[in-house]
């Protein structure tokens, strides 16, 4: 957007490191990695869908008389065993490949499952 305003003005284009300079001068400004999140996700964290959703989930537990203690939250996940995460890392100016890190060759997958009741009491593992 900075190099069309200055192409729009006439005025030469952005220097590579503008982006970094512009933030640094706002300190109410930060730069973060970009994730990518799923639509159906994104659509979780918009405030008026959960709001709308604890009001059906009020209204269900008033309607049916539902007790603290027959509510219940179940989730699953599953990771790659011996999968490392990216990460930052300092190295020589020089080098001219990416650093990298060994990892197992193991492809195992592990489901975990948790389930909490309302009133605090967990399922024991």
């Amino acid at each position: 957007m900075a190099d069309r305003l200055c192409m729009d003005r006439d005025a030469s284009r952005v220097g590579s490191r503008w982006a970094h300079r512009f933030v640094k001068r706002y300190p109410e400004l930060t730069m973060a990695f970009r994730r990518r999140i799923d639509y159906q996700r994104a659509k979780c964290e918009d405030s008026e869908v959960v709001k709308a959703w604890f009001a059906l989930v009020r209204n269900v537990i008033a309607k049916y008389g539902i007790q603290e203690a027959d509510i219940y939250n179940f989730d699953e996940t599953g990771f790659l065993m011996g999968m490392l995460s990216s990460a930052k890392v300092v190295t020589s100016s020089e080098r001219r490949s990416r650093p990298r890190t060994k990892q197992p060759g193991n492809r195992e997958w592990v489901t975990v499952i948790q389930g909490i009741c309302a009133t605090g009491w967990a399922i024991p593992s």
